[in-house]
């Protein structure tokens, strides 16, 4: 980037160093530090509010700029007046589910059936749209890296702080439709890498699948109520399954696959406040 951008750095009493890295930062900077792990969501709302420009990219820790197209998302968000996500790739070069499409409806039980890569265009838009190529609307964006107006995010909340960690992009997608912003994934504008999983590094893997879970099923009973979000669970324990089988008859690893099984068995929507803005 060419530094003509504001960096805000909130640091959630971290343990290393990054007062010193932001301050290596070329252009206007600016490094607020909490005095707790106030959780992702409430960092990010202190850097939304900190910042000063009227379009905003709330980016990750883990997250790895690899070109000077963050200018270009800004561009499209402030555009449409609307959330706006990257291609996310991991490091090795896969990309990263990062835009999802409807979490209640039929659509879950066609993504739980029918593997996305062999979906036409048109149910895969609906099912798994960061396979696509092209800028297309979506449900959601992982918060890994999201654009916005500045205005739009302050409207918006903009994260629930009741959600510490492991939901509040959904929630804020699907709060954003209610209030007719739209949220869309723009592969062809921009890329980041994520490293993902450091926020979790100190959890094994099945709490952290059952936190998971839990948290995304509060967050999707609050939005649609305890019939759909109740149906949406059963398809994503019917996908699950049905990758668990696949991997299994393919002998490739899915310990991922059968631990975030065990945790949807388990997990439980405890209670959400009224989100932000109610």
């Amino acid at each position: 980037l060419d530094g003509g951008q504001e960096l805000v750095v909130v640091d959630n009493a971290s343990s290393d160093d990054p007062a010193g890295s932001a301050g290596a930062w070329k252009g206007e900077a600016r490094f607020i530090a909490l005095d707790r792990n106030a959780g992702f969501g409430t960092a990010a709302n202190a850097g939304v509010e900190a910042s000063r420009h009227p379009g905003v990219v709330v980016l990750n820790p883990d997250a790895v700029i690899v070109d000077s197209s963050l200018d270009r998302l800004v561009e499209v968000a402030l555009t449409r007046r609307a959330l706006a996500g990257p291609r996310v790739l991991n490091p090795d070069g896969s990309v990263q589910p990062s835009a999802s499409g409807p979490p209640v409806g039929v659509w879950p039980w066609i993504g739980a059936l029918v593997p996305g890569a062999i979906q036409p265009l048109a149910v895969r838009a609906r099912t798994e749209p960061w396979r696509l190529e092209r800028t297309i609307a979506v449900a959601w964006l992982t918060g890994a890296c999201v654009a916005a107006p500045r205005g739009v995010l302050r409207e918006l909340g903009p994260f629930d702080p009741a959600i510490h960690l492991y939901g509040e992009d959904m929630d804020l997608g699907l709060r954003a439709a209610r209030a007719g912003v739209g949220s869309w994934f723009c592969p062809g504008v921009c890329t980041v890498v994520h490293r993902g999983g450091a926020s979790a590094s100190a959890l094994d893997a099945r709490d952290r699948e059952h936190r998971v879970a839990a948290t995304r099923r509060a967050v999707v009973r609050r939005a649609y109520g305890k019939r759909r979000e109740r149906a949406a669970w059963l398809a994503d324990r019917l996908k699950l399954r049905m990758r668990v089988i696949a991997k299994g008859a393919l002998r490739r690893d899915a310990s991922r696959e059968r631990d975030a099984l065990s945790a949807t068995r388990v997990a439980r929507p405890g209670p959400l406040p009224d989100p932000p803005g109610d």
